[in-house]
């Protein structure tokens, strides 16, 4: 067992590097025989003028079947080299144009040669007048706060309106940018959040790309208040069943127990006019739902 050890462990350093070379040279050796392999070339559209855009979609990237040693493949497929296609002296409308070895970015000098393209073998592309429109921004709230806040539905946004860019189709079908959610979900205090556009049309760009939300939550005020229902003002011959109930009303703390007190008692009269039934003998009932949650808004 000692000796299996000593063998195993003795410079242990030096026998991790010499199983690291002979792994190196191994490597070596073998990416240098002949192979075959699929790579993709992104597309880069170039000397598309300033007043133009693309518009609707385009091919992401080309892919061939290409001959070679592997040591050379392998460093095409990592390096992804793009496919130019010069827009020189294009104007509005359908642009189609069919792909050649000459197009490929194969290095000089190797011995990588095309077996044949895969896809695509034509570059459909359209052209479209590039604009720029100012447009709001619409953001969204998601999620409830913590019990102990309160949110009135407010927001605010800095800026309000932005810049989008692109093509003239496209834009003429937005009328806001919505914007990534905001969450508030179980938040005790204000919420500020910079958060880009959720989705836009296809060569679109808004200037600037982030927005500043803030969502302002303010401690809740919860009470509850002792009402007596009312019949409608004017009104006579109504029986009220229960005479008497508890407002349970909520408000943000800032606008006091007086607001409290007075949303009940707008509860009860609301709850007595929009809940009468005719009864026996010319007589109604208002019913009232003791205990029903409702908060104000401010």
């Amino acid at each position: 067992m000692n000796l299996l050890r000593t063998l195993l462990l003795d410079n242990l350093g030096l026998k991790l590097v010499a199983l690291l070379l002979a792994v190196l040279v191994y490597l070596n050796v073998y990416t240098d025989r002949p192979a075959t392999m699929i790579v993709s070339f992104p597309i880069q559209v170039v000397d598309l003028p300033e007043s133009l855009s693309l518009a609707g979609s385009a091919p992401a990237a080309v892919q061939a079947e290409l001959r070679g040693t592997a040591k050379q493949l392998i460093r095409l497929r990592v390096t992804e080299p793009p496919v130019k296609v010069s827009l020189a002296g294009v104007g509005v409308g359908h642009f189609e144009r069919a792909l050649g070895v000459e197009d490929l970015p194969l290095p000089a000098g190797t011995q990588v040669q095309l077996d044949r393209l895969v896809s695509p073998r034509t570059i459909e592309l359209q052209v479209d007048r590039k604009i720029s429109r100012l447009l709001r921004v619409a953001p969204t709230i998601d999620g409830q706060p913590a019990p102990t806040v309160i949110w009135d539905g407010t927001f605010e946004t800095d800026p309000k309106r932005v810049t989008v860019t692109g093509p003239i189709a496209a834009l003429a079908r937005l009328d806001s940018v919505r914007l990534q959610p905001v969450s508030v979900a179980g938040k005790r205090d204000t919420v500020v959040a910079r958060v880009g556009a959720l989705e836009l049309p296809d060569w679109c760009s808004m200037d600037p790309e982030r927005v500043e939300v803030l969502v302002p939550l303010e401690l809740r005020l919860i009470r509850r208040v002792p009402v007596e229902v009312e019949a409608p003002h004017g009104a006579s011959d109504y029986e009220i069943t229960p005479e008497r109930v508890t407002a349970i009303v909520s408000s943000p703390r800032r606008l006091g127990a007086e607001a409290l007190a007075g949303g009940a008692r707008h509860v009860a009269r609301r709850a007595a006019c929009a809940r009468h039934q005719p009864a026996r003998g010319g007589a109604a009932t208002a019913h009232a739902a003791a205990g029903r949650r409702h908060p104000l808004r401010s």
